[in-house]
Order: structure tokens, then sequence, then C-alpha cells
């Protein structure tokens, strides 16, 4: 995968992870604040991106320039 592509799929899954902490703020600050079936399909789709970000974390500790290489 081009570097490129890997900081693009990175950033969105940081954004997916950013949105659960700031759904876990505000269930604890605000009244009646429940959205389960957004809060079910936000930690889905957070959880898919975490084989993502093993392989993106493995690939890029040896540098920065060095391709992801997902499994195939």
């Amino acid at each position: 995968m081009e570097n490129l592509t890997s900081h693009y799929v990175f950033a969105l899954g940081a954004y997916r992870g950013l949105y659960l902490l700031n759904w876990i703020y505000r269930y604890m600050t605000e009244d009646d604040y429940v959205q389960r079936i957004v809060w079910i399909a936000g930690v889905v789709q957070t959880g898919l991106y975490c084989d993502f970000f093993y392989h993106y974390y493995e690939s890029k500790k040896g540098g920065m320039n060095k391709a992801v290489k997902l499994p195939v």
C-alpha cells in the first residue's frame, strides 16, 4: 500500500477513535445522551481498523518511508 494511502486510512481510523472518546465524554456530561445503534456501529467500525493499525505500526516502526504490507 502506498505511503500516502496508508496515512489516509490511519487518519480515518484515528478519527473514528476520537469519535468514541467524544461519545464517552458526552455520555458522562450530558443528561439523556443514549444512541446505542450509533455506538455499536462506531465500535464495530473502529474495531475493524485495529488490524490495519497493527500493520501500520509494524511497518512504520522501522522508518516512515517503509510501505505498509497487508496480509493477502
